[in-house]
């Protein structure tokens, strides 16, 4: 497969691939797979929203406009050198929803579920590094994700990320990624 940064389609032929799920879910490791093994950009916005945090509560109203207005303008500055890209969020909050209708209305905006029992993510949030995330305590995690869940976002595609069985989860992400080219080329 092509690498898919090169910036030559117009603005409305541009894609980005919204990772969604639970906190552990694997939404980074699936959006670096993309990046390694079909070129397509991964954006960790999570870097983003802990440049801005400063002390401040993950649920404070002036830092979700802070951090989400910052995704939101970086993907597209990021967007203008791609073809595709993906980033990842939970998904949760007003401006979330707010951001997808945003990006939604300027490019092809595919959403992908990464679907993950529960405890499995909870145990995987123990082993994973924790100098890249913003911390949460156990409990506010479990919190964090049964809220996930509640939400019920509906996602153009759902891929399970249980197993760690890595040629199912090629052959998931490469059907996600033929339809993306589908729809923006017609072929």
């Amino acid at each position: 497969m092509p690498k898919m940064c090169q910036g030559k389609l117009s603005k409305d032929m541009k894609s980005i691939l919204l990772l969604i799920g639970q906190k552990g879910s694997g939404k980074s490791y699936i959006g670096e797979y993309l990046e390694k093994e079909f070129g397509i950009k991964f954006i960790r916005v999570e870097d983003w929203a802990k440049s801005i945090k400063k002390g401040r509560s993950v649920n404070n109203e002036e830092y979700l406009n802070e951090v989400f207005f910052k995704i939101k303008n970086g993907i597209r500055e990021k967007i203008s050198k791609c073809e595709l890209l993906s980033f990842e969020s939970l998904g949760l909050t007003k401006q979330f929803d707010q951001m997808l209708q945003d990006l939604k209305k300027e490019y092809n905006l595919v959403t992908v579920k990464i679907n993950c029992d529960f405890n499995r993510c909870i145990e995987r949030i123990k082993f994973r590094d924790q100098s890249i995330h913003i911390e949460f305590s156990e409990e506010q995690l479990k919190k964090i994700n049964s809220a996930f869940l509640e939400k019920g976002i509906k996602t153009d595609f759902e891929v399970n990320n249980n197993d760690n069985d890595i040629n199912k989860l090629r052959k998931d992400l490469e059907k996600i990624i033929n339809n993306i080219h589908i729809r923006v080329f017609g072929t």
